[in-house]
């Protein structure tokens, strides 16, 4: 493809594909007694959104967990990208989970990164953690 001095493309492409439609890592990371899970599932629709969270946190171990953070990018049909994240009371770990996803320019996928909280503040290593929760989900999916 030729481009103009004034054209670009924007590269939307997936350069990861999840090995399987849910992929899991318990205990990824282990700081000061709390544990940092990684859940990602392969998402198309915002529909399929709701009811793989729904279905996750009806496992006990995502229903007992202090804090469920997750993030989605969907790919429409129109090459837009929808871009959602939810922080479960983890102020501010969604949109460490979405920036993640959008370094690694991956759609149709939700990131759920999960943690036990046991009651020794963490303060910002709490936001080093998840996104080294994604980092190091990112390298064991590429292996």
């Amino acid at each position: 493809m030729v481009f103009n001095d004034n054209q670009f493309s924007l590269d939307i492409w997936w350069t990861f594909i999840l090995s399987s439609d849910r992929v899991e890592y318990r205990d990824i990371i282990i700081d000061r007694k709390s544990k940092y899970t990684v859940v990602a599932f392969k998402v198309t629709d915002i529909d399929q959104v709701k009811v793989k969270f729904k279905d996750l946190v009806s496992d006990s171990y995502f229903r007992k967990a202090s804090h469920n953070s997750y993030s989605y990018r969907i790919i429409q049909k129109n090459w837009s990208v929808i871009e959602w994240k939810n922080d479960d009371g983890e102020q501010w770990a969604g949109m460490c989970i979405l920036r993640e996803l959008q370094r690694e320019n991956v759609t149709n996928i939700m990131l759920v990164v999960t943690r036990y909280f046991w009651w020794i503040q963490l303060h910002a290593d709490r936001f080093k953690n998840v996104i080294d929760a994604c980092k190091i989900f990112f390298e064991k999916e590429r292996q």
